[in-house]
């Protein structure tokens, strides 16, 4: 049957109830005095199909394939694609002898979006009966922060019986160069089955809390199990020059062969166990992500999601609530758009609809907000927004006109299926009172969120003393002063530029392909690096690096999501340290594939 265009209508602004597997399961942690649980929106239970190879839009809205860079995994590890895949109920990681070698395909996944504290994160696993880790573990873009929320290794050989009937619950914090490691060696970072043998045989919950830089919560079924805080547990050599666990990190899951294991004397899996799928398979029911918000409208079940309100309510007064400033998306100053008109879109800008809502809202709109701060000083920034769209959501901030970050959004299954998305760095407010925010749709969809809340939440207050400043430096990508590579695509420069959905970006950038820009740097300090970029292909890579004393010194490297060439998308790239002054930075396409990214700008902001 044909669908009529009001069938297609109610298709479009259906507004479905949507259960998850956790459903009544309570979030064992303790969200402190006056909050409650607010489910994230990279929580998945795996309730739909993925296939190995070509997977699907609801898999690649939260999950890229393999590592979070070009790194093909420890040992005889060799990420591999079709390792991965969504059936029945579950995500499955599959580990097989790659054929004719000694390597061993590696299923990997990880999260499009980073994500930090405080953070709740739980899985419920099961995992495989082979030698290799199963692995659920978050790590820092520059590979130095990580975070180990599950690593065991279930093995029914009558020498791995200890390992078998334990869970080890750690984390690593790295210096690089020259390579030193620090993980707890305590007892206590082995929890054994308190039923006593074998943990491969069931399903079974793991979580961590990440209360803050250094403070982390154990949770496996339920229970705290363990807690590491304080700097003699977290970084007792000072590796994070006392910042303890504090940078933004992607979410893996995985399985590896670790050498470590080789030389305690365990053997790797065999061609037979690996070729067994009764004991090659990692499975994840589920995952969720939860962060503590004020309790404003008299809670909500954390088994449910955490949201009081659903997206349907909140505080219409546009003023503070404890330390939050909650603005209604329909309370704007004024709205526009930026950009050709979309069709089927006949409104200008941002429209107002019910519970203070905004809809048909459209690449390039825009609305401002006059805000009342209440103090000086650091705010986190939260959106409230639902959107079916796969991919290609974000917003751009902008304070008093100046562009501050992007936050990446992503699909929560409908329109009127609200979750709670982040700026991945806080903002600074130089002084108490009104100020003008804009909130602009970006990313490559035409169809962009629905949106309920804007919400800034202080973290700390400007005592009036040496005040901290903000910077951002934005570059256009196509702004470069010089670009660089050997591969032969045919077009007149290593590196090209074009215009797409009214942006100006680069494209043809190959692998080993480079482009060089000028910044002048205001103010000394750690800059946070963000890019607007897409790609079409699994293996590509920006490099960051800066011209140091004549040479080039790389910083960086990320990985750039398989998501369309065109679909730019806000991608964490680290972080930086840049003395005041004039830079020369370079950007390089580092990944494995032949081809590699396309890139619209990128910002740098502390």
């Amino acid at each position: 049957m044909k669908p009529t265009k009001c069938a297609l209508a109610a298709l479009f602004f259906s507004t479905p109830l949507m259960a998850a597997d956790w459903d009544g399961i309570p979030v064992p942690a303790d969200p402190g005095n006056g909050n409650t649980w607010e489910l994230q929106s990279l929580s998945d239970d795996f309730n739909y199909v993925a296939p190995a190879n070509g997977k699907s839009t609801t898999f690649y809205s939260r999950w890229s394939e393999g590592f979070i860079n070009a790194w093909l995994g420890p040992g005889q590890t060799e990420y591999y694609a079709p390792n991965s895949s969504v059936e029945g109920g579950n995500l499955v990681i599959k580990a097989t002898r790659k054929p004719g070698t000694t390597q061993i395909y590696a299923g990997a996944i990880h999260s499009k979006e980073s994500v930090t504290y405080p953070l709740y994160m739980e899985a419920r696993t099961k995992i495989t009966n082979l030698t290799l880790a199963n692995a659920f573990w978050l790590l820092s873009s520059d590979s130095t922060e990580e975070i180990d929320v599950l690593e065991s290794y279930g093995s029914d050989r009558a020498t791995e019986t200890w390992f078998d009937e334990r869970l080890h619950l750690s984390h690593h914090v790295f210096i690089r160069q020259p390579f030193q490691d620090y993980q707890p060696k305590d007892a206590g970072s082995w929890y054994p089955n308190p039923d006593g043998g074998t943990w491969r045989d069931q399903f079974f919950r793991i979580g961590v809390y990440w209360i803050d830089p250094w403070t982390l919560e154990y949770y496996v079924n339920g229970e705290l199990v363990r807690t590491v805080s304080g700097p003699e547990m977290i970084d007792p050599y000072g590796y994070t020059n006392g910042t303890g666990l504090s940078k933004p990190m992607q979410v893996i899951f995985d399985a590896e062969h670790q050498p470590w294991r080789d030389e305690q004397g365990t053997a790797p899996p065999t061609d037979a166990e690996l070729a067994d799928s009764s004991r090659n398979q990692f499975l994840v029911d589920w995952v969720r992500f939860y962060k503590p918000v004020a309790n404003n409208n008299g809670g909500g079940d954390p088994g449910n999601g955490g949201n009081p309100d659903n997206g349907n309510g909140g505080n219409p007064d546009n003023g503070s609530s404890g330390d939050t400033v909650v603005v209604e998306m329909a309370n704007f100053s004024s709205t526009g758009k930026e950009g050709s008109a979309v069709a089927g879109d006949t409104f200008t800008g941002f429209n107002p609809s019910g519970a203070n809502n905004i809809n048909y809202n459209t690449l390039g709109d825009w609305a401002d907000y006059t805000v009342n701060f209440p103090a000086a000083g650091n705010y986190t920034v939260s959106l409230i927004a639902a959107s079916p769209v796969t991919s290609g959501l974000g917003a751009d901030i902008l304070v008093d006109s100046s562009y501050v970050g992007t936050i990446p959004v992503s699909s929560t299954g409908a329109w009127e299926i609200y979750n709670t998305f982040s700026l991945p760095s806080s903002i600074y407010i130089a002084s108490a009172g009104n100020h003008t925010i804009r909130v602009q749709s970006s990313g490559g969809s035409a169809w962009q969120w629905n949106g309920d809340e804007l919400r800034f939440t202080q973290t700390d207050a400007d005592t009036g003393t040496n005040p901290p400043s903000s910077t951002s430096i934005t570059v256009e990508a196509e702004s470069f002063n010089a670009v660089g590579g050997t591969f032969s695509d045919g077009q007149a420069q290593p590196v090209s530029v074009y215009t797409v959905n009214g942006n100006t970006a680069i494209n043809y950038v190959n692998q080993g392909d480079y482009a060089d820009y000028t910044i002048t740097v205001a103010q000394a300090g750690t800059y946070t690096i963000s890019y607007q970029a897409g790609s079409g292909v699994t293996g590509g890579s920006i490099e960051f690096l800066v011209n140091e004393n004549g040479s080039w010194s790389s910083k960086t490297v990320t990985a750039v999501p398989n998501q369309g060439w065109d679909n730019f998308q806000p991608l964490n790239g680290g972080s930086v340290y840049l003395s005041a002054g004039t830079h020369q930075v370079r950007l390089h396409g580092a990944g494995s594939n032949n081809w590699q990214w396309n890139l619209d700008k990128f910002t740098l902001s502390n």
